[in-house]
């Protein structure tokens, strides 16, 4: 240490840069609390780095885990947004749900009601059809005696029955169709030995062609109608793939000559006889 004079008041100062030379002037005791000093404060500033490290490490874990819990709470919300929208359109396909279930009973019960009426209307639509078929066989026979000629199967009397007076013979509608049946023989029926074969498929055909639709049912009441009405002349046989009505020769070849009656030629007779059963479309 350098002591010299103070140029104000000729006391002497310390112009030394560091402490080195004062320790030797310091007793000892001294410079060992000076030395605890010092070293307590590099302790406690070694503790203080550490524990601002720490603070430090717990604040970017305080962060990561606060983006965690925004991330869960976005994730939450979305998920909360989903459930509303699935109660929402839950409570739609329930509502959807109890609306099929009315529909279905309603529909059910008019279903019921519709098979009930159907079974009345088969009932008296089978009824009226034997009647009419009936009625029918009257007319031709009645046709036949007016006009005193050579004696035609009931088949023919229908064929030769004119469109305008067709309506008031009463002929049902699977009548209707036997007798358009009957009419283009020629060209629908192959020929067998037995004279010439109309399969029931080519007859559903046909009716396909000329009204739209073609039941089984309804081929078959054709094909029962052509067979009656043919007599003897006509058989129902069955085939690999079904039914077929037999026309002999002499039938198929009356059919194709066939000439309708004028209405005034039938007129008498079917005044006396339009009367026998009521008249449906079949």
């Amino acid at each position: 240490m350098t002591i010299k004079p103070n140029d104000s008041d000729g006391r002497s100062t310390d112009s030394s840069t560091d402490g080195s030379d004062v320790d030797g002037f310091l007793p000892e005791a001294f410079r060992s609390w000076k030395a605890e000093i010092e070293e307590t404060i590099a302790q406690k500033t070694a503790q203080i780095e550490r524990q601002s490290a720490q603070i430090n490490a717990l604040e970017s874990k305080v962060d990561a885990q606060q983006a965690e819990i925004e991330t869960q709470q976005a994730t939450i919300d979305s998920q909360t947004t989903a459930l509303h929208q699935n109660k929402t359109r839950i409570a739609e396909l329930e509502a959807t749900v109890e609306a099929l279930e009315r529909e279905q009973t309603d529909y059910r019960e008019a279903n019921e009601r519709d098979k009930a009426e159907i079974r009345q209307d088969v009932t008296e639509n089978k009824r009226t059809t034997e009647q009419n078929e009936a009625h029918t066989d009257a007319v031709a026979r009645k046709v036949e005696n007016s006009e005193g000629r050579e004696k035609r199967t009931p088949l023919e009397q229908v064929v030769r029955l004119p469109e305008e007076i067709l309506h008031r013979a009463k002929l049902t509608a699977n009548q209707r169709r036997a007798r358009m049946i009957a009419m283009e023989l020629g060209g629908l029926a192959t020929t067998v030995p037995k004279g010439k074969r109309l399969d029931s498929t080519t007859i559903k055909d046909q009716l396909k062609r000329e009204y739209g639709s073609a039941h089984d049912q309804t081929v078959a009441r054709v094909m029962a109608f052509l067979d009656r009405l043919g007599g003897d002349r006509t058989e129902v046989v069955h085939t690999g793939k079904g039914k077929a009505v037999i026309f002999d020769d002499w039938l198929a070849n009356r059919l194709k000559r066939a000439e309708q009656f004028t209405s005034e030629a039938v007129d008498g007779v079917l005044t006396n006889v339009v009367s026998v059963t009521t008249r449906t479309a079949g």
